[in-house]
């Protein structure tokens, strides 16, 4: 996404960097929204409208492509998420429900 390689805004590195309002724009929301729009631009330049896109990621890529299908239903026929936290979020998922699931797991295992 933005502000990696040579797709940094506002010219440069420390201009991009120097204040919240320039940081508005590094974010997964942004992302997202740049995908879809790159995306729909490809579509149109290779008349390819109608042909079906589905978007992949794993881990935070996957969670991209879970948010991407969410909000652009009309630009991906489907995401694959692969080892997404999806559902790994506050007030949702006990804050040691990994560990809890990992050490019982070794247990059966080596026990």
């Amino acid at each position: 996404h933005r502000y990696y390689g040579k797709s940094i805004p506002f010219g440069s590195r420390e201009e991009a960097l120097k204040n919240a309002s320039t940081l508005g724009y590094f974010n997964s929301a942004q992302a997202v929204t740049d995908y879809a729009e790159i995306l729909l631009y490809i579509k149109e330049k290779f008349n390819a409208r109608h042909s079906p896109v589905i978007v992949i990621g794993g881990s935070y890529g996957g969670m991209l492509a879970t948010w991407f299908r969410l909000k652009y239903p009309h630009v991906a026929l489907g995401a694959l998420a692969s080892s997404a936290p999806i559902l790994y979020f506050d007030d949702i998922t006990p804050q040691n429900g990994y560990y809890s699931i990992v050490t019982r797991d070794f247990r059966v295992i080596y026990t």
